[in-house]
């Protein structure tokens, strides 16, 4: 390994900014808590590799947006055109696909509008998102682009990627995330990092114990 210990972060958008919602939610916070973006790097980058002289190797970025009607204009302008931005970023952007129609299950008619508000069902799916992680994180460990790579994500489809690079190559990959999700990717990686244990570091309310009126309150907003 080179002097410094150079970290890679991986960052799955939605999966995180969902959790990370839902996260504040329930422990009642006041209003959206935002994503400390600039800061986040280096807060990362020093957890990852506790006790070593770290070097921060930039931050990929994957995020899916919906184009129809413009509804994830703004979304998508301030992840290309502002996060990509900043310091280390890399921003990788996809479509999301539509979604077949709702079917009834006994006649098979297809459902193309709300039955109390008249108006078109639309639902839409993230595609491309898990193979561009998983190809980046294999061809930059293979190219020697990290030396520990912190993935923020709980999603368990990551693990057979994470266990070939830790088996194959030097490399680490930390996961980062939030204590109640994650379980099956947290147990491939190396090491794991909690959110809920970094938010006095991002300047945030430490999480409390949720109480039986945060509980009620509590939803993800839906994408």
């Amino acid at each position: 390994m080179p002097d410094s210990t150079r970290v890679r972060i991986f960052v799955d958008f939605w999966n995180f900014q969902l959790q990370w919602n839902k996260c504040h939610a329930k422990i009642g916070s006041a209003g959206l808590v935002q994503i400390p973006w600039k800061e986040l790097p280096a807060i990362l980058t020093a957890e990852a590799a506790p006790g070593q002289s770290v070097k921060y190797a930039g931050c990929q970025v994957y995020a899916s947006i919906d184009e129809e009607g413009g509804k994830d204009a703004g979304l998508s302008n301030w992840l290309q055109h502002v996060l990509s931005s900043y310091a280390g970023y890399s921003v990788d952007v996809k479509k999301r696909k539509p979604k077949a129609n709702v079917k009834c299950r006994e006649c098979r008619t297809e459902i193309t509008s709300c039955p109390s508000c008249a108006k078109p069902m639309r639902q839409t799916s993230e595609k491309g998102i898990d193979a561009a992680i998983i190809t980046d994180l294999l061809s930059m460990a293979f190219d020697d682009n990290y030396d520990v790579a912190v993935l923020i994500s709980g999603d368990g489809d990551y693990a057979p990627a994470v266990q070939y690079i830790q088996k194959k190559t030097d490399k680490q990959v930390v996961q980062a995330f939030f204590k109640s999700h994650g379980d099956q990717l947290r147990t491939a990686c190396w090491s794991h990092i909690f959110f809920e244990d970094l938010f006095a570091k991002m300047n945030l309310a430490a999480v409390q114990p949720t109480s039986a009126k945060a509980q009620a309150a509590a939803s993800v907003p839906k994408k």
